[in-house]
């Protein structure tokens, strides 16, 4: 066979088989884009109102509806008093509560409601989704708003997208999801106020069963200044990166690492007395670890540099974390109180919530998880605040988590504090610009303290202000001192113990 006639024979093969390829793969996606897995955790209180898919051969169209309920979200905690539904009171008192509530509150009735979004999937079939390479399909989401939502949106934004949505789903089951808002130079509001927003790009990747998720966010900044030019706001680069992988199949418990950092935060009113603030390099960590059954969870927060009134501040951090977390039962529990129906609940129900909470939460506190204060500070050029402390249940038997009284005398805690008086006249001068204001926040400072080092309470050395707080078997002191102090005639009691 000429090579000619051989290019002639595997284009019109390819001309017939990618028809059928992409027919099969859009059949495929519509099975799986139109039925929502209820059974997967992460979507299992998403409810789909409405749906239409209309599939061709090389695209499709799905649009939906998509219900989102506070009540379902938040597993056995109330809602706000704006989120209750009116039908969630008494018979008696539904008409009156839901009048009261649109009078108190009229601009916080349409969320009374659940809410619903529509959607719109534009789909391009597979094995070569455009120019994407190879792949299942790649979806083109597009969100249904209201005419006026539309408007203000067109107002910033101009004729350029304000958002753009993309998907692309491999044929083993994961996907890679792609989120942009493209940098714009406007004026906003009724006093054209400027706006710089330098947009912003987000990469999710994921597996099959969502068991691997990796994510990648980025947004330049913004700037915004007021018409006059006597008020500016600045946001520097905001960044966010991490990977998480799900421990176990039926749950939302993932382990992997995390980090978010700001590069600074600024706003200032020459107009006003105080010249405002400026914040510089801030960082959110995170890291959650396992072995075996047993979980560690920490997170990091701090702010490198702290301005106001263009005086230094110094730096802040806040770190914390939560070691020795019984997996299986943290897992169960979760489980169970995130498939509770809230709005259908019983006496029986109740009480099956209670049992199912005692029984999960006595086999973690077996395992004696500490939840610590790694640190809490605020450092100044003259001085520095500092708390730290840790708190956990130590030897709970089976039947303590029913006597409330009896699981506090196994809860053992510690926490340590000092103060440099340096420092909060640090902060006073650095943010009070009234002489008078700054005398009087002193004194008010001083004479909160006076008892309390009279008392022993607060120890001090120099300048600097210390305090060590214990409870252990039932028992709390301060600086060994049984705290409330005990009255005159009274025998003292004996300090706790130091928990080492």
């Amino acid at each position: 066979m000429k090579k000619s006639s051989l290019a002639i024979a595997v284009v019109a093969a390819l001309a017939v088989a990618y028809p059928a390829a992409s027919w099969v793969t859009g059949k495929r996606l519509e099975t799986k884009l139109s039925q929502l897995n209820t059974n997967e955790v992460l979507f299992s209180k998403l409810k789909i109102v409405k749906q239409n898919y209309t599939r061709g051969i090389f695209t499709s169209t799905q649009e939906s509806t998509i219900e989102i309920s506070y009540a379902d979200m938040v597993p056995g905690m109330p809602a706000p008093a704006h989120f209750q539904e009116p039908e969630a009171t008494t018979a008696d008192n539904n008409a009156d509560n839901a009048d009261n509530a649109a009078q108190a509150m009229p601009d916080m009735m349409p969320v009374i409601k659940p809410i619903q979004i529509q959607i719109i999937n534009h789909i391009t079939h597979g094995p070569i989704p455009g120019i994407v390479g190879i792949g299942a399909g790649k979806i083109e989401t597009e969100f249904v708003l209201d005419a006026a939502t539309v408007a203000e949106i067109k107002k910033i934004f101009g004729d350029k997208k304000y958002l753009e949505l993309q998907t692309v789903l491999n044929y083993s089951g994961g996907g890679t999801v792609k989120m942009s808002s493209p940098a714009i130079n406007t004026v906003v509001g009724t006093r054209q106020d400027k706006l710089n927003w330098k947009g912003l790009n987000l990469e999710f990747a994921f597996d099959a069963a969502y068991k691997k998720l990796k994510f990648d966010f980025n947004a330049p900044g913004m700037d915004l200044v007021s018409s006059d030019g006597s008020t500016t706001m600045n946001l520097g680069a905001v960044k966010m990166n991490g990977d998480a992988e799900r421990a176990y199949a039926d749950g939302i418990l993932y382990v992997g690492n995390s980090k978010a950092s700001i590069s600074g935060i600024s706003f200032a009113n020459t107009q006003a007395p105080n010249a405002g603030f400026n914040l510089k390099d801030l960082i959110l960590e995170s890291n959650t670890t396992r072995k075996d059954d047993l979980f560690d969870s920490a997170l990091k927060m701090g702010i490198q540099q702290i301005q106001v009134n263009k005086q230094d501040i110094g730096n802040f951090h806040y770190d914390y974390s939560l070691k020795n977390l019984h997996g299986p039962s943290f897992n169960q529990l979760f489980t169970a109180l995130y498939a509770m129906d809230r709005k259908n609940l019983t006496p029986e129900k109740l009480e099956e919530m209670q049992v199912t909470f005692k029984k999960h939460g006595a086999e973690m506190l077996k395992y004696q998880p500490v939840l610590s204060l790694d640190r809490l500070s605020l450092a100044g050029k003259n001085g520095e605040f500092k708390a730290s402390g840790k708190l956990q249940f130590v030897d709970v038997k089976p039947g303590d988590i029913d006597n409330p009284m009896l699981l506090l005398n196994k809860l053992e805690s510690k926490a340590d504090v000092s103060l440099a008086e340096t420092l909060v006249q640090e902060l006073i001068n650095g943010t009070q610009t009234d002489p008078d204001a700054r005398t009087m926040m002193l004194g008010m400072f001083k004479a909160s303290i006076e008892p309390y080092e009279a008392q022993g309470y607060i120890a001090r050395n120099g300048s600097n202000l210390s305090s060590q707080v214990l409870w252990k078997n039932g028992k709390l002191t301060i600086n060994g001192k049984a705290y409330p102090a005990t009255a005159a005639g009274e025998m003292p009691m004996e300090p706790a113990p130091e928990i080492k």
